[in-house]
C-alpha cells in the first residue's frame, strides 16, 4: 500500500478518539452501506499534513509522484483535472489576456476563460481519415498563429484526445518557447504515458510547461483523482499554487489522496506489468480487427493511444448507437460512449484477459452477422440509450455513415469544423441578459450559453459566438439521434443574448 494509506490504517487501529470532523467519527458500525470508508476518512489533523501547505507527509507523497513522472514539481488534485485546467490557465493569463487554444478542448478551458475574462484564439485540429473525430493539432498552425503575434500569453492543447489522438507536443512546445510562451497540455487521458517500459512518450518529456493528468481515467485510482505537473521557469509557481488553493476544496479528501499515493506506489512497483498487459490486450484486438469484414478498428496510425479502441461501423448497416446497444444488451459489455458512426472503448493494464476475449468474440460475432442478421440484433436490443454514455460528435463528420464509402466521408463537409464568428466576449455574453428562443429562430443570434455533447464536454458553440443555420441543423440532428445535447432546453429552445 501507499504511505498515506498505511498512515491512515495506523490511525484507524489506534485508540485515538476523533473530536474533530468528519461527523461520522470514524464509526464503521452504523449499518450504512458506505461506513466501511469511515475509519480512514479524516480532516487535517496532527501528523497528516495539509495539502495546501504540504511540508511533511503529503509533501513526500507528491514528491513520490514527481519521481514517477519526472517533472519539475507535482501537485495532487482532488477536484479532478478540471481544477488543474482552471489553475493552470489562471496562473498564466489574467483579465483581457489571450490564450491560443485548440477548439476541441474540454469545457473547463472555456470556464477558465470565463472566470479570468480571457480572449481565445482558436487552433482547428486536422481532419481524420473519415472516422468522424478530430485529428491532431498541426505545429505549423501553431507557428502561423504565433507569427507576429504579441498578444498571446500561453498555448493550450489537448493530447491525447478523447479518442486517443496525439499531437506533436515536442514541436509545439519548441514553437511556443521560441516566443517565450508556456505550453499547457491537458493530458487527462494520458496518465499512463511514459511511466513504464513500452509506454509512448508523454507531454512532460516532450517539454510542456504544465501537464494535467486524470489518474482515474487510465490508471488504478478512484474517480476525481488527478495530478498537475509543472516544468521550467515560464510559469510562476507561487501564482500557480495560489490558484490551486482557490479551485481545490479547503477540505481535501484523505481517502482520495491515499488513492493517488497508492496508485503511484503501484505503478512504481508494477508499471512494467501494467504496460505489458495493456499493449498485449491492444495488439490482440487489432489482430482480430484485421480480419473483420465490416466493422473497423483503426490502428496506431489513426488512434495513437493504446488505451483507446474505436469501433467504427461507418460503412455498415448499423449506427454507432445501435452498436453501443448491441454490445451492452446482448454481450454485457459497457462502452465508454457512442457516436453516430462509432463506439469508444477504454482498455487499460487493469483489464483481464477474459474481458478482452469477450470483446473480441463480440466483435467477431457482430461482424459476421452485421448484414444478414441485423434483424436478430434489433429484436434483442431495446435501444434505450444511456444519455450519459452517448456523446461526442463534436466536430464529427456530418454524413450518412451507412450509405457512403470512406472516400465520400473524407470529402464530406464537416459542419463541426465551422468557424463561428465571435461577436461578444465569452464573459459578457454569458453574463448578459438572455432569452430562450426556438432553434429555428436562432440563426444570426448570439449564443448566451454553451451547447455541447457530453461526454466529453467539448462546446459546439460558445457564448458570444453567432449561431449559424448549419449549426442548428447539426444540433437538431443530434437531438433526433437521442444524443446527450447539453444547453438545449426542452429539446427545442436555445439561450441567446438579448
Amino acid at each position: 500500500m501507499g504511505e498515506l494509506w498505511d498512515k491512515l490504517t495506523e490511525l484507524s487501529n489506534s485508540d485515538m478518539y476523533p473530536f474533530h470532523m468528519p461527523g461520522h467519527k470514524r464509526n464503521i458500525d452504523t449499518g450504512m452501506s458506505t461506513d466501511l470508508f469511515f475509519d480512514r476518512d479524516i480532516t487535517e489533523i496532527d501528523d497528516f499534513d495539509n495539502l495546501h501547505d504540504a511540508s511533511s507527509l503529503l509533501y513526500t507523497c507528491q514528491k513520490r509522484a514527481n519521481d514517477l513522472y519526472k517533472a519539475g514539481e507535482t501537485f495532487f488534485l482532488v477536484n479532478g483535472s478540471t481544477c488543474g485546467v482552471l489553475s493552470a490557465v489562471s496562473a498564466v493569463a489574467g483579465d483581457g489576456d489571450t490564450i491560443l487554444t485548440a477548439r476541441n478542448c474540454h469545457k473547463s478551458l472555456f470556464h477558465a476563460a470565463y472566470l479570468r475574462n480571457l480572449n481565445l484564439k482558436y487552433l482547428y485540429p486536422e481532419n481524420t481519415s473519415g472516422f468522424g473525430f478530430c485529428g491532431p493539432v498541426s505545429p505549423d498552425d501553431v507557428a502561423d498563429a504565433l507569427m507576429n503575434n504579441t498578444e498571446v500569453k500561453a498555448v493550450f492543447i489537448t493530447s491525447p484526445t478523447y479518442e486517443g489522438v496525439y499531437s506533436d507536443i515536442r514541436k509545439i512546445a519548441d514553437i511556443a518557447h521560441s516566443h517565450g510562451l508556456p505550453l499547457i497540455v491537458d493530458e487527462a487521458h494520458g496518465a499512463h504515458l511514459d511511466i513504464a517500459e513500452g509506454m509512448p512518450e508523454g507531454a512532460i518529456a516532450q517539454g510542456a510547461d504544465i501537464v494535467i493528468h486524470s489518474l482515474h481515467k487510465t490508471l488504478p485510482s478512484v474517480t476525481q483523482t488527478a495530478l498537475l505537473h509543472v516544468n521550467g521557469d515560464l510559469v510562476d509557481r507561487d501564482r500557480l499554487k495560489r490558484f490551486l488553493r482557490i479551485y481545490q476544496s479547503s477540505s481535501p479528501s484523505y481517502l482520495m489522496m491515499a488513492s493517488i499515493d497508492d496508485c503511484i506506489t503501484y505503478m512504481m512497483q508494477h508499471g512494467d506489468e501494467y504496460a505489458k498487459a495493456l499493449l498485449s490486450y491492444h495488439d490482440q484486438i487489432l489482430d482480430v480487427a484485421g480480419r473483420l469484414r465490416h466493422l473497423e478498428v483503426p490502428g496506431y496510425s489513426v488512434v495513437n493511444d493504446p488505451c483507446k479502441i474505436v469501433i467504427s461501423c461507418r460503412n455498415t448497416s448499423i449506427t454507432g448507437t445501435q452498436l453501443y446497444d448491441i454490445l451492452r444488451s446482448r454481450y454485457g459489455l459497457q462502452p465508454e460512449m457512442a457516436c453516430e458512426s462509432y463506439v469508444l472503448m477504454i482498455i487499460t493494464g487493469m483489464d483481464t484477459q477474459k474481458g478482452i476475449e469477450r470483446l473480441i468474440e463480440a466483435l467477431e460475432d457482430i461482424d459476421g452477422a452485421i448484414e444478414s442478421k441485423i434483424d436478430e440484433f434489433d429484436s434483442e436490443t431495446d435501444h434505450e440509450l444511456n444519455p450519459d454514455c452517448i456523446s461526442e460528435g463534436y466536430f464529427e463528420n456530418d454524413h450518412e455513415v451507412n450509405t457512403k464509402d470512406n472516400s465520400e466521408a473524407n470529402n464530406e463537409s464537416d459542419i463541426r469544423h465551422e468557424r463561428l464568428t465571435r461577436s461578444i466576449s465569452l464573459r459578457n455574453a454569458w453574463d448578459r441578459e438572455h432569452e430562450y428562443i426556438p432553434l429555428d429562430s436562432a440563426p444570426g443570434r448570439v449564443a448566451g450559453d454553451f451547447v455541447n455533447l457530453y461526454p466529453p464536454g467539448i462546446p459546439l458553440v460558445v457564448p458570444g459566438e453567432e449561431i449559424s443555420a448549419d449549426l442548428i441543423k447539426a444540433i437538431k440532428e443530434d437531438l433526433d439521434k437521442g444524443l446527450n445535447v447539453q444547453g438545449i432546453e426542452q429539446k427545442s429552445l436555445i439561450r441567446v443574448v438579448v
